[in-house]
């Protein structure tokens, strides 16, 4: 899924119709990206597409429906129970709820485990001086919360070094000598900075704090609690098995080849190509859907052309973008703008309509009814004779000249000019 990294603004609470200032959320490393793939977003902890990922899936659960929804509803599948309050905003994505260090280690426990959650637990046998067992834990059946396929996706991208490399580097500390899911953080004044992460055989949290939660200075996710997670992971593994289990591939996942700007399948335009993986029963989306998209425009609505509006026509590239930051920052931000003449797309910008035009929609009326295309024409002086109305949205009509077979924009004259429709056929100029 391609989401846009660029300056945005959300209502704080995820309600169109909150009052509030909005909230305009940053980079860690204070820049905008364009457009990423869930990929790339996630695997560098990049901000702005965690917000607007969060404002998709949404807050709260919707108690009319059977399934537990929105980012509390799966933080509960996966075992926190701390997230409590009814105030949470959009900042939740980004640590604006409490949860302790045990509570987000099981969570990410699940992914080891390949979707299925166990509780954790800190006693496994009592045992007395004799070495009899007085009590043994019996771990109850897994249940399995998420998808395996989507475990194995999450787990794929937070150990992908390359992915990861824009914001990390290609030698942090997260890149271990065996396969191992990472992901770090940090909140505001740097009070708190987290690293958590695991393999098949081992799911670790490191927390890095004041106990009186005073900021600390400068110490990051990466910084502070990276190296600790690193070094523990190292030593634990090969203390736990002679060999790091690999992520193992369930069975429901498969490769595509996907354009790496957009996430779809590729069109004949797209610049650059990679493999991707999915779950089988959600592929990407066709080449159709792609970022370069050859549309049919009627020229009077601005909309897709269909066969009620087939007279005024045009043929354009146009950029496959339904986020509104996104095309404000393609047409006036000078990054956005340099990003798309990049990409091939030429000024200004066409983004795809919104929709068709139908017979319904304003439609204009506009011939020349004594001359045809093809005639010629031998007389010094000519009538000419038009129709100039529409059905709706009316402003002006003009009506030009040039000579030769193909005229450039500044060879047309104007002969004629009036904001006054003409509803049947009448001579303007001779």
């Amino acid at each position: 899924t391609l989401i846009w990294d660029v300056p945005s603004a959300f209502p704080p609470s995820g309600d169109p119709n909150d009052p509030r200032e909005p909230y305009t959320p940053v980079n860690y490393d204070g820049k905008f990206h364009g457009p990423v793939t869930v990929r790339t977003a996630l695997s560098n902890s990049y901000n702005i597409p965690a917000v607007k990922a969060l404002q998709f899936v949404g807050i709260y659960d919707d108690p009319n429906t059977p399934a537990k929804e929105g980012l509390i509803g799966m933080a509960q599948k996966l075992g926190i129970t701390s997230l409590t309050r009814n105030d949470y905003g959009l900042a939740l994505t980004l640590g604006g709820g409490e949860v302790s260090v045990l509570e987000m280690t099981s969570a990410f426990a699940v992914f080891a485990n390949g979707g299925q959650r166990l509780p954790p637990v800190a006693i496994l046998k009592i045992v007395d001086s004799d070495g009899k067992t007085i009590e043994e834990y019996t771990p109850p059946a897994a249940e399995q919360v998420i998808r395996a396929e989507h475990a194995y996706l999450i787990a794929s991208i937070l150990s992908d070094n390359e992915a990861r490399r824009p914001m990390f580097g290609s030698n942090s500390v997260l890149n271990l000598p065996f396969p191992a899911a990472a992901k770090t953080g940090t909140t505001n004044d740097f009070r708190d900075n987290w690293t958590m992460g695991f393999t098949p055989d081992l799911a670790v949290g490191v927390w890095i704090g004041n106990a009186d939660y005073t900021p600390m200075q400068n110490t990051t996710g990466l910084t502070g609690a990276a190296p600790i997670w690193s070094q523990f992971m190292q030593q634990a593994i090969p203390r736990l098995t002679n060999s790091p289990s690999p992520f193992i591939r369930p069975a429901g996942i498969m490769d595509k080849v996907i354009c790496a700007i957009s996430g779809a399948e590729p069109s004949q335009w797209c610049p650059q190509q990679r493999n991707e993986i999915f779950a089988s029963d959600q592929p990407p989306l066709p080449a159709s859907e792609d970022l370069w998209k050859e549309s049919v425009i009627d020229t009077w609505t601005g909309l897709i052309a269909t066969n009620a509006c087939k007279d005024f026509v045009d043929k354009k590239m146009t950029m496959n973008v339904t986020d509104r930051e996104a095309r404000f920052w393609l047409r006036k931000v000078d990054q956005g703008r340099a990003w798309a003449e990049g990409m091939g797309f030429e000024r200004p910008i066409f983004f795809v309509p919104d929709g068709e035009c139908t017979a319904d929609s304003p439609h204009a009326s506009l011939s020349i009814e004594n001359i045809k295309d093809g005639d010629t024409l031998t007389n010094d002086k000519l009538d000419v004779e038009v129709i100039a109305d529409a059905t709706g949205g009316f402003t002006t009509w003009k009506l030009e000249y040039a000579e030769g077979d193909d005229p450039g924009e500044n060879d047309w004259k104007l002969l004629f000019e009036s904001d006054q429709r003409v509803h049947s056929r009448m001579k303007v100029v001779n």
